[in-house]
């Protein structure tokens, strides 16, 4: 079905995959090349886009809230992929895995904001408890000590004599 949308623009409105509004200009993005219409001004432009999206019954994504929601597995999974990506000691993981989704979304969320603490107060690996083991003794509740000294990495050159 051909469409004017100016004095000069007729489109095919059935090859048309998406339409985008670009302040006075609308692109008409086809699977092949996208054509663009000029107007006058942004008003001219988002009447004639509005009048687009009304007459052929399509969704404006711009204000559409049709996100798609996930469930709490799919949310336990992200959250677990997370913490295993930060925790940086793999060891264990299935069973890892599995006392992590026995934890609450607030658990899951409040370890994940403690193991990155954790795993800089315990930079070398081997002296780091396993995941499973940090995760049964809830962890992300105790204090952490962070050494200052070693949080600093600057190591001074050895050209450079004087002192700063």
């Amino acid at each position: 079905m051909k469409y004017r949308v100016s004095d000069t623009d007729i489109i095919s409105i059935d090859k048309v995959e998406f339409i985008e509004v670009d302040g006075r200009y609308i692109n008409f993005h086809t699977s092949t090349n996208t054509h663009q219409s000029i107007y006058n001004n942004d008003m001219e432009s988002n009447c004639v886009f509005n009048n687009i999206v009304n007459h052929f019954a399509t969704i404006d994504l711009r204000f559409s809230d049709t996100k798609k929601v996930e469930t709490e597995s799919e949310r336990k999974e992200k959250a677990f992929n997370m913490f295993w990506n930060l925790y940086d000691k793999k060891v264990d993981r299935p069973n890892a895995r599995t006392t992590f989704m026995n934890l609450t979304l607030t658990e899951m969320g409040e370890a994940i904001k403690g193991v990155k603490d954790y795993v800089d107060s315990t930079p070398d690996k081997k002296y780091r408890k396993n995941p499973r083991t940090w995760l049964n003794a809830k962890g992300w509740e105790n204090e952490i000590h962070i050494d200052k000294k070693k949080t600093n990495r600057y190591v001074k050159p050895k050209y450079i004599t004087d002192e700063r």
